[in-house]
Formats: C-alpha cells, structure tokens, sequence
C-alpha cells in the first residue's frame, strides 16, 4: 500500500510541474517521466491512456448499474408471483430502491473524498452487483427489500462518484465528450437487461439467473483498485509525499459557504427540475403509448426500443455538442426537443385513427432529449471544488432522487383528471426551471476545473 501511495504521490507531483515548471527546478528531471507524460496529455486536447481507461470502467459500471436497475422491473411479475406480492407492496418494494440511491448518493461519496474516486467507485460496483446477485438466493420478501436497498445505495452513489472521477481525469475541451458516453450506458444497460433476460427465459432457467448472472460484472471492482491511477486532482488536493496522507476535515456546511452556496443551489435545482423532467418521460411515456393510444403491449415495447435507441445517439451527441456550443445553449436545446417532442403527442391524442408510425417523430424527439441527463451531471461536476465534488455532486443527485420518488404519484394525480399525455407535458414543463438555473451559474464548456470554481 505504501509504494501505491509513494507512486501515486509522484504522479500528482508530476501533474504539478507540469502546470507549474518553475517547480520542477529542484526535482530530477529523469525521474517519474511517464508520469510527466501523462500530465502533459492531461492538459492538452486528446484524452490520455489512462483517461480512456478510466472512461471505459466508468462506462461499463453505467451498463451495469442501469442492467441491475432495470432486471428487477422485467422480472417483478415473477417474483409477484412467487412471493404473493399485492400490488402495494410491488410499489413499496419499488420504493426502498429509490430511498436507498437516495442513502447513498448522500453518503458514500463522502468515503470518495476521504480514500480516492477509485475506492468509491470499487465500493459502488461491489454494493450493487453482490446485492443484486443476493436477489436470487432471497427466500423472503425481508431479504428481497433488504437486497433492493443496498443495490439502489450502490447504484445511486455512482452516479456521483463516476462524474466526479471522470471529469478530474480527462482535458476541459474533452469533458462534455466522454461524460456524454458515460451517460450513454445507460441506455445501453436497458438492452442488456433484455438481452440477459431474453436468454434466460429461452434457456428455461428462472428469474433468479438474471440476478446471479449480473452477480460476475462485480469482479470489476478488483480492476479498477489496480488498473487505474487515482484522479490527480484529488492527490494533488491532499498533498504530495508524506503530505498525501493528510486529510482534509469534511464538512458539508462548506456546501453552504458564501462563495460555494450558489453553485450547490444551482446544482440541486438542476438535479431537482432535471429528475421531474427525465423520469416523467422514462416512466409515463410507455403507460401514455398504451392508455392514450391503445396500444398493445408489443407496440408499447417497439415505440421505446425505438425511442430508448435514438437516447442512446442523444447522450453521445450531446457531450461533443456542449464541448463546442456551450453546456447552457445544448442544454436550452435538448430541453426544447422534449417539449416539442410531449406537445406533437398531445397533438396527436386529439386526432383519430393514429397508429403506432404516426408516434415515431414524438418518440424520437423524446429520445433525443433524455440526453440532456448528460449535460446538466457534467455540469454540476464541474462546479464544485475538488475537495468537495463528490459530496456535493452526491448531494444534489440524492435530493434529485427524493423528488424521483414523488413524480409517479404526481403525474398520476395529473393523469387522473386529463390524461397521461397532460401529465407528460406538465412534468417536461417543470423541466424548463432547468433553464433559469443553469443561467445563474458559469458556463463550464472547455474551462479547467480549478479556473471554474474560482
């Protein structure tokens, strides 16, 4: 451990004469000169060695947080089944997942600040992936929500943890870029679920396979301790030598400080007004296919493999777009693209004789604008100190998920007295307080870390 820390200790010392060469005079030029490389590539446009390795783990814990988030919904009619579940307690157990992302997108960034983004980010996979495995040896409804818990504790602290890492650890012109492919896991992960489930089902295995097949992924915590370099942002925040191993005091009423107070508004409104937004449209959209237009199950299922696909082209899109033209005006753009999107199905529902072709443009549309998840998480890893960016990013995404939880009982309210498609339009319309938020804050695009916070 002690090497790790000495060679860990040179690498952020690297990272500093390299932004600083005036430093370098009492250093040996010789000595630790990959690591200077590396810094140099940091702090040029391409994205390192060690930054596309980084992308790739933080990618593959997207695809498989959102796998494990989304198995549970294609096999709860089994698990209804075998367990007697009412429906109210279907819901209730729907619940715990979320109260339990909220447990820990608050808590376990904190361990992120103390030990490392790559602690934080084995921890995370290790949470979710040993528990979603447990659903599949649970014989109790108690173990089965207790399991449900701790995998959305690790899923929901990921979140965090990830864009934090990320964003420390590729170049400002590349940020937007490789946090939109992050974002595009999830997407991904939705496939792979059906995939997993598909070939359980084929095999004739039983729903708890698809749980201990998402068990294996976990052994990715193990590459990510020994293949990845820490965020030298985070070393260089904690000292180099024997200085590395002292730790800041942490505290989260600095969130609320004077000069950090605006920004972690603006990053829990964002999160807030963005989650209202987003999952209106991942939960209500299919029920809306299938209530306002009477389509069938089948139907309802190609409308989102189509929609849920072109989301996957609107995350990729949406980093190089906020790279170029600004995460504010992108984000303005793919919040429109939604609306439009919500409104020509509102459209629709008032004429007669509509069929499942006539909601392809809608469901584009709507597609599209699920990439703006990505943008406004970059964003609000971009503007918080390095000694505070997990917690506070952690933060915000937790009491975004606290509002996740009220939007379905929302929109159902709003549903209830027009239509699914009206409550669809509310929510995208709450979605557009993401605008005057975004406003207040710095525009992020192609800056360094440390130049936006100051």
């Amino acid at each position: 451990m002690s090497s790790s820390i000495e060679n860990e200790a040179a690498y952020a010392s690297a990272l500093n004469r390299t932004s600083n060469p005036d430093s370098s005079a009492s250093t040996n030029p010789g000595s630790h000169s990959s690591s200077s490389e590396q810094a140099s590539e940091m702090a040029g446009d391409h994205i390192s060695p060690m930054g596309r390795r980084v992308l790739i783990f933080v990618l593959l814990a997207w695809i498989l947080d959102a796998a494990d988030s989304t198995i549970y919904s294609l096999t709860l009619p089994m698990i209804k089944d075998e367990f007697g579940l009412t429906l109210g307690q279907m819901g209730a157990i729907g619940s715990v997942f979320l109260f339990g992302s909220v447990f820990g997108a608050f808590l376990l960034p904190m361990l992120a600040e103390k030990k490392g983004r790559r602690v934080g980010m084995a921890v995370c996979i290790g949470i979710f992936s040993v528990f979603t495995g447990l659903i599949g040896l649970a014989n109790s409804v108690v173990m089965l929500v207790v399991c449900r818990f701790f995998t959305g504790a690790g899923a929901g602290a990921e979140w965090p943890i990830g864009a934090a890492y990320l964003s420390e650890m590729v170049p400002a012109k590349k940020r937007g870029f490789a946090m939109g492919i992050m974002q595009a896991g999830y997407p991904i992960g939705y496939f792979v679920a059906g995939g997993i489930f598909a070939l359980v089902g084929w095999l004739e295995m039983g729903w708890r396979a698809c749980y201990v097949i998402l068990l294996v992924p976990g052994l990715l915590c193990f590459p990510v301790l020994t293949w990845l370099k820490e965020s030298s942002t985070w070393l260089k925040n904690r000292g180099q030598g024997a200085a590395l191993l002292q730790r800041k005091p942490l505290n989260l009423r600095q969130l609320f400080v004077g000069k950090y107070r605006r920004n972690t508004f603006i990053a829990t409104g964002l999160h807030v007004f963005g989650a209202i937004y987003s999952y209106g449209l991942v939960v209500w959209v299919p029920s809306a296919i299938m209530i306002d237009f009477h389509m069938t199950k089948v139907q309802a299922a190609q409308f989102v493999m189509l929609s849920w696909g072109i989301g996957a082209f609107g995350y990729f899109a949406s980093g190089p777009l906020s790279d170029r033209f600004g995460r504010k005006p992108i984000l303005a753009l793919y919040t429109l693209i939604g609306l439009v999107g919500v409104l020509y199905l509102n459209y629709l529902k008032t004429q007669t004789g509509v069929v499942l072709t006539d909601l392809f443009v809608p469901g584009v549309l709507i597609g599209i604008s699920l990439g703006v998840a990505a943008i406004y998480i970059t964003y609000t890893s971009e503007i918080y100190p390095s000694h505070l960016r997990t917690v506070g990013l952690g933060m915000s995404v937790s009491v975004g998920k606290m509002t996740a939880v009220l939007v379905p009982v929302l929109l159902g309210l709003v549903a209830e007295h027009s239509s699914v498609s009206t409550a669809l339009l509310f929510s995208t319309g709450l979605g557009f307080l993401m605008l005057p938020i975004i406003m207040a804050g710095p525009e992020t695009a192609r800056r360094h870390l440390e130049d936006i916070v100051q």
